[in-house]
């Protein structure tokens, strides 16, 4: 006959009974037991409660032991979104605890025949040693434990009548029962989810022996520049190593909307940018990587290390706007454009009434703004830096820093000065006058114009001879113009009055100075470091050693040689 071995390493789960593993089996056993228990055991409720509770149970337990969610157990995803909701986002350790210094070691060589042929030897010896100890006497036990001593007598001298305590005995055995099924579920459950899944999908049920190579220490992609501009970040990265990498931005109202994603290869220290859109209130660039060594890493730029928006403050004499903001290695730069007025409000308390009387109001006038000047001063930690500002223009600074991983915070101060030129109004100014009588002596002058006039009559003169004769007289007069002077005195009554003068008033020049704060936060990483790995150290032989074998022992084996 031919004689074939099964590989134990094969990732194969043996189906019992139907399609269930022996495991499954052991688990929903364990299940049933503990629903059972807590139907019959359960000191509450009436019988439908109980009922409600074991199905439940029964259910819960079902579900974990058989479900699957994409090929995967439901306790394995479980644990997964528990290490995702409760873990950290974020590595918080330092680069060097991400690898390992050295190539992982060989594996370990074939055992030969002898080997495998000693540890059969000695897997038979041990179940021999249990045969005989099985067929052995028993142990002696006390029948005062769990056997026949069923009554007890209660009283101090043994006086009474007995007690009963096989139901009492029961109820103990059966919360003993009920109390082992929970833990062994429990266990079950637990080592379910312990167990990693394996390369195409199936659960690990061998404890088998697995070689994993050790990490290899330094970090793989470095980020050399991260800039901010209106609603786009532009990054550069350079890799250490071969790396295939992938770039996602998620945007939109939750801040988990796919916008962005693109997927290149680098070589060792080539350098590769990418501009991605900022979407939202909540915008996010994640990165991963995987190397040839067969590591993978990811890292993501969200909240203060991604400054977006870019912050805007409103002034009186100005508005600034951060344009953009970009690190890199060793400096922070980055542009404000500023918006300032050339006229402005001034509240002067205006006084409109002096002399006699006074009154001033409270008056908002429209003063015209020149001279403007400002200066920003830029700081990060324990550096800092001032830069003049360009009014109505964009401002450019930069800021050396030291390199280093991490979050750089920013922090600008603008402090303007200008001066304000607000035409007045005229200034009424009132006098009073008393009451006071005056004489005045004034001389009158009186012109009589020149007068003329002709009178012409007729006359009827009866002649001699008794006939009529009319003749006209006719006489002028003319009377020339003159001029009559006289002296008069009268009386000039003053009342009280009060007269008023408007005067005109000088402009009103005022030096005025204001103060703006802007505060962000950009990510920062370490310097390009090449990834070196080292040599492996060469490790000495193991000395070899003999060890004694017991005479019946090698004559079992010797045996077993010959009968094969």
């Amino acid at each position: 006959m031919h004689e074939h071995e099964v590989p134990t390493h094969v990732q194969a789960e043996d189906h019992v009974l139907l399609w269930f593993t022996f495991p499954q089996i052991v688990a929903l056993t364990a299940v049933a037991a503990l629903a059972y228990g807590a139907y019959s055991l359960a000191p509450f409720g009436p019988a439908g409660v109980r009922v409600a509770l074991a199905i439940l149970i029964g259910l819960v337990g079902t579900a974990a032991i058989v479900g699957k969610i994409g090929g995967r157990r439901l306790p394995l995803v479980v644990a997964d979104l528990l290490r995702f909701w409760l873990g950290s986002r974020r590595y918080a350790g330092t680069s060097a605890e991400l690898g390992r210094s050295e190539p992982p070691p060989p594996p370990p060589p074939t055992p030969n025949p002898l080997q495998l042929l000693a540890k059969r030897t000695r897997r038979g010896l041990r179940r021999l040693r249990k045969k005989r100890r099985r067929s052995g006497r028993k142990p002696f036990r006390a029948h005062g434990r769990l056997g026949k001593r069923l009554f007890r007598r209660r009283g101090e001298s043994g006086a009474g009548h007995r007690v009963d305590i096989r139901s009492l005995g029961r109820r103990m055995g059966y919360a003993l029962l009920a109390a082992s099924i929970g833990v062994t579920t429990a266990c079950g459950v637990m080592a379910l989810a312990s167990q990693p899944a394996s390369a195409d999908g199936h659960d690990q049920w061998f404890e088998e022996e697995v070689l994993t190579p050790e990490s290899v220490p330094g970090q793989r992609l470095f980020l050399e520049r991260l800039t901010v501009y209106g609603d786009r970040a532009g990054f550069a990265l350079r890799a250490a190593t071969d790396l295939d990498v992938q770039v996602r931005a998620y945007g939109g109202d939750d801040g988990q909307t796919l916008v962005y994603q693109a997927k290149e290869s680098l070589f060792t220290g080539e350098r590769r940018s990418w501009d991605v859109p900022l979407d939202g209130d909540f915008p996010s660039v994640t990165v991963s990587w995987q190397d040839g060594f067969g590591e993978a890493g990811a890292f993501g730029l969200e909240g203060a290390q991604l400054p977006h928006p870019l912050p805007t403050v409103e002034g009186e004499l100005c508005s600034l706007s951060m344009t953009s903001l970009s690190w890199s290695p060793g400096r922070i730069e980055g542009g404000i454009a500023s918006t300032c007025v050339t006229n402005v409000e001034e509240r002067v308390e205006l006084p409109v009434v002096s002399g006699h009387h006074t009154e001033s109001v409270t008056a908002l006038i429209e003063a015209a703004v020149s001279g403007l000047s400002g200066t920003l001063m830029v700081t990060s930690g324990a550096y800092s830096t001032s830069v003049a500002l360009v009014p109505d223009g964009n401002t450019a600074f930069r800021l050396s820093i030291e390199s280093g991983a991490g979050i750089q915070g920013v922090s600008i101060e603008t402090a303007l000065e200008a001066t304000t030129t607000s035409p007045l109004p005229a200034l009424v100014e009132l006098t009073h006058h008393p009451e006071r009588t005056e004489q005045l002596t004034e001389t009158a002058s009186v012109t009589i114009p020149a007068f003329g006039d002709t009178v012409t009559e007729t006359i009827t003169v009866t002649g001699e001879d008794g006939t009529p004769v009319v003749h006209s007289v006719t006489a002028s007069c003319h009377v020339p113009q003159s001029i009559v002077r006289q002296d008069v005195v009268f009386t000039v009554i003053h009342e009280e009055h009060v007269r008023a003068e408007v005067v005109a008033r000088a402009p009103l020049v005022r030096a005025r100075s204001e103060s703006l704060a802007l505060a962000l936060s950009v990510a920062s990483d370490d310097p390009y470091a090449a990834l070196g790995s080292q040599e492996p150290e060469e490790e000495e032989p193991l000395p070899s050693t003999q060890t004694a074998v017991d005479p019946e022992v090698l004559q079992w084996l010797l045996g077993i040689i010959n009968g094969q």
